[in-house]
């Protein structure tokens, strides 16, 4: 149930699902607010299912970062998929977690708003990076 409702919301948000490992996903966008809208979407059907099944809410972590990658065959690789990654690793359970170039990227949206943002160090990384929480509204009722 938790793989058809992410690969419908996946395709409806215009998106690819690139590949499945274990209870994990690679799905890629055209655009930034397309993976982050998917994202919002995701977290309020999680939320909803559970409350209408009256059981323990399934909390995913969601990462997004923005960049081009190398495909080969199905597959994406290169530095920005490892970098979404680890974004991804950040986030905790019911938590959209992008990177400043993805915030950057929707500066313009008035729908889409991220928390102050963190510092964090990721693995095979070097530096910090500041990474930004979607503030997932509690309306669930979005285009």
């Amino acid at each position: 149930a938790h793989d058809k409702l992410v690969s419908d919301l996946v395709q409806k948000r215009s998106g690819h699902v690139v590949k499945s490992q274990g209870d994990g996903f690679m799905i890629a966008f055209a655009r930034a607010d397309q993976a982050v809208r998917c994202g919002i979407d995701l977290q309020h059907a999680l939320r909803k299912d559970a409350k209408r099944k009256r059981h323990t809410e399934l909390r995913v972590r969601i990462g997004i970062h923005m960049g081009r990658s190398v495909r080969r065959g199905d597959d994406l690789f290169g530095r920005n998929v490892a970098m979404a990654a680890r974004v991804a690793a950040q986030a905790v359970g019911g938590e959209v977690l992008v990177s400043q170039p993805v915030r950057d990227a929707l500066s313009d949206c008035d729908d889409i708003c991220f928390d102050d943002g963190r510092d964090v160090e990721l693995k095979g990384f070097s530096g910090s990076y500041r990474l930004f929480a979607v503030e997932v509204p509690a309306d669930p009722d979005r285009d």
